[in-house]
């Protein structure tokens, strides 16, 4: 149970901090793509690719998540899957960071499938903003259902989660905007990084920052709370198997 446990929250706590390094990351290089129009797009755009790779990554990390704690700690095995919608928000988040990666890729070729980059940047940010909307949806079942002790809605403030996961759809939104208004930069004045959609861009990294702070404080509470448990759980099982062990050493005499 414990090496269950610790395999759990190792899932959790790697997709945060992998979600907050590409953040960070993202965030540096609009920064200094705003503030230096003439950097060198090739190093930029080479840039733009492995940040697209880490988030391919922190995908797979958070479906790893959801598989620990909707299938592996389930009390009982023949007990029905829960947390169904998040596991379509994790198809999503992994369809939506392949086409991101895709279209990141794409800006080496040649200028005629610029569109095509626009147009896989689009599906990329739709992918993510479903799959931002299906784990809020998830979530308020899940609050509605059960409003208190449970591992995956452990955080006292009950809302924690839910103002991170509407933080997320917030900043998937402005990203979405921020696509939007790249294509069509691009379509009429034949401009590829327009300075208005980076600082879209950048305002859409602080909300995602922050919202990733906040799961990481929810993150460290469900920590607290599933050791807390797991260690009670221990006691009680020494302090019921002691008069048994007691019991046959008294018979053994």
């Amino acid at each position: 149970m414990h090496s269950t446990i610790a395999r759990f929250l190792l899932c959790g706590y790697w997709a945060n901090i992998v979600y907050i390094i590409g953040m960070i990351g993202y965030l540096i290089i609009d920064t200094i793509s705003y503030m230096y129009m003439s950097f060198n797009s090739t190093i930029s755009s080479i840039i733009y690719m492995i940040l697209a790779s880490v988030f391919v990554i922190d995908a797979i990390l958070y479906t790893m998540d959801w598989y620990m704690y909707a299938v592996k700690l389930r009390k009982y095995q023949d007990q029905p899957v829960q947390y169904r919608s998040e596991f379509v928000a994790c198809i999503f988040q992994n369809l939506g960071s392949i086409f991101y990666l895709i279209g990141a890729i794409l800006v080496f070729e040649k200028i005629q499938v610029i569109e095509k980059k626009f147009l896989f940047n689009l599906f990329g940010i739709i992918s993510f903003l479903m799959e931002s909307f299906l784990t809020l949806l998830g979530w308020i079942i899940v609050f509605r259902r059960r409003p208190a002790k449970t591992s995956k809605n452990s955080c006292n403030f009950q809302n924690a989660y839910i103002w991170a996961h509407v933080l997320n759809i917030i900043g998937n939104l402005i990203y979405l905007c921020a696509t939007i208004l790249a294509y069509y930069i691009y379509r009429t004045e034949k401009i590829i990084n327009s300075s208005r959609v980076l600082l879209l861009q950048i305002f859409g990294d602080f909300v995602y920052l922050f919202d990733a702070y906040i799961y990481h404080e929810c993150w460290k509470q469900d920590k607290q709370e599933l050791y807390t448990i797991t260690e009670n759980q221990s006691l009680n099982k020494f302090y019921l198997e002691k008069p048994d062990h007691q019991n046959k050493s008294n018979e053994n005499k």
